[in-house]
């Protein structure tokens, strides 16, 4: 779906400031009794975009015993023309497993502007992460599916 320029604008800002809301809703208030919200850094390649991506997001837990994660994040695909604003708000689910890495799957909408259009997108992704240490890493392989539809892989740090 294409929106007009003049609707960008306003588009990014409701979107951001919607992913902001409900972070912050889940943010922890005492951080012994609830799991706490890490900020990842990430880097990859958009293969339709031909482009390096850069980015970055928070992995926020929704409730405590449950391995669901929201996890907003923007990314900026630099190819050889014009550069991409991904605005993203994926979910997923990590496998419970006794291992430290654990596979996860999981989708969201997405928010995409380039050259003055902005588009709505659906995320679809898969991945593995790290499970121990202050910094984890982790990998991950996402589709993304609008008027130009591309798939990304995509690795960084979660700390």
């Amino acid at each position: 779906m294409k929106l007009k320029a003049s609707n960008s604008a306003t588009m990014v800002a409701t979107f951001a400031l919607a992913v902001l809301g409900v972070t912050a809703s889940h943010a922890p208030v005492h951080a012994e009794t609830t799991r706490h919200m890490d900020a990842d850094l990430r880097a990859g390649v958009y293969t339709d975009a031909e482009g390096l991506a850069i980015g970055g997001g928070l992995l926020t837990p929704l409730g405590l015993q449950s391995g669901w994660f929201f996890n907003p994040n923007i990314e900026v695909v630099m190819p050889d023309g014009d550069n991409v604003l991904a605005l993203n708000g994926d979910f997923h689910y990590d496998f419970p497993t006794s291992g430290s890495l654990s596979p996860y799957v999981g989708g969201g909408p997405a928010l995409l502007h380039r050259s003055g259009d902005t588009n709505l997108g659906l995320n679809v992704l898969a991945g593995l992460a790290g499970l121990q240490g202050e910094v984890r890493p982790f990998v991950q392989l996402k589709g993304v599916f609008s008027d130009n539809s591309d798939v990304a892989l995509m690795g960084g740090v979660r700390f």
